[in-house]
Parts: C-alpha cells; sequence; structure tokens
C-alpha cells in the first residue's frame, strides 16, 4: 500500500524585549560641627626667697630692734643673778648668830676669783638659710566637641520588567496521500 505522508513542522517564533533596570543611589547629606578644645594656662612665674637672718645672727650681724632685745634680755639675767648671789651672801651672812664659822673670809675667797670662762670651737653659721618657693601653675582644659548629623539617602530603582512573546510562526501539518499507480 503506497500512501505518501508529508509533514509539516511547527515553527515557534520568539520575540524578547530585554529588560532595563537603573540604580543611582544619591549622596547622604553630612553636617559636622566641631568647638576647639580650649587650654587655659595660668602661671605665677617661680621666685626664690632665701632667708639667711638666722646665719647672719649667729655670726653677730642683727637689726638692731634684735641686737637691743638680746642685750636687754642678758642685762635683765645679768640683774637677776647679781640679786640671787647677794641674797645668798646675806643668808650666809645671818647663819653667823647659829655659831656657824665665819662667813666673811668664806664670801671673800667666793667672790675674789672669777669663775673660769669655758672656751669653744664652733662653725659660723650653724643653721642653714631658710629657703622657699613660691610660684604657681594651674592648666583647665575645655574639651572640645564634635557634632555628627548624616543623613542617609534611599537609593533610587527604576525598573522595567522584560517581554517574551511567544507564537506560532507555522502551524504543523500532516498531509497523507494514497500513491498508486494504478489508481
Amino acid at each position: 500500500m503506497p500512501i505518501q505522508i508529508t509533514t509539516t513542522k511547527a515553527l515557534i517564533g520568539i520575540n524578547t524585549t530585554r529588560g532595563k533596570q537603573t540604580i543611582s543611589q544619591p549622596k547622604g547629606e553630612q553636617t559636622i560641627k566641631t568647638t576647639a578644645p580650649k587650654l587655659k594656662i595660668r602661671r605665677e612665674a617661680p621666685r626664690v626667697i632665701i632667708d639667711q637672718y638666722q646665719c647672719f645672727a649667729e655670726a653677730g650681724l642683727k637689726n638692731y630692734i634684735d641686737l637691743t632685745k638680746e642685750y636687754a634680755d642678758l642685762g635683765h639675767q645679768y640683774a637677776m643673778e647679781g640679786i640671787a648671789r647677794r641674797v645668798e651672801d646675806g643668808n650666809r651672812m645671818a647663819m653667823i648668830q647659829k655659831n656657824m664659822p665665819d662667813a666673811i673670809p668664806e664670801l671673800a675667797e667666793k667672790n675674789a676669783w672669777d669663775p673660769q670662762a669655758e672656751f669653744n670651737m664652733g662653725t659660723i653659721p650653724r643653721s642653714r638659710p631658710k629657703i622657699d618657693v613660691e610660684g604657681s601653675l594651674d592648666i583647665d582644659w575645655e574639651m572640645g566637641n564634635v557634632d555628627i548629623q548624616y543623613t542617609p539617602q534611599k537609593p533610587i530603582i527604576d525598573f522595567n520588567p522584560g517581554k517574551v512573546e511567544v507564537y506560532l510562526r507555522q502551524k504543523p501539518s500532516i498531509e497523507m496521500n494514497y500513491v498508486d499507480a494504478r489508481v
């Protein structure tokens, strides 16, 4: 049986449109405010004060007020010692009535000789000078400040979706023919 079959394939057509996307990012807004730090320095220049008064006084170099006071005190001391010696001698003389040995030769011998003076070696000055340092240094800090404000911006996105169109470009077909030479 001679049959002739002819087929036509289906053809599909595709049209595409590409998608498009754009992204832009605007810059954020930033502000910076600063306050500068401050340094305050207050100072009083240093002064060295040397007091040598005691050293000079030990060497006999005193001012007239202190010298007068020292000799007045020394005179008072010698006066009190003289009064005490005379009272002591008077009391000894009064003891003559109590059958004590003669007081006059004893007192004469005691007052005839000066007491022996003592000598000593020393260095001048014996004390150190007084040294003081006056002055000051005050440092005050005021810390600075940094204030940062930042406002971010959202990105701008533009999107156009793509398209895909599918269509039938050629329809399928089947053709059957009976082919016989006898017919």
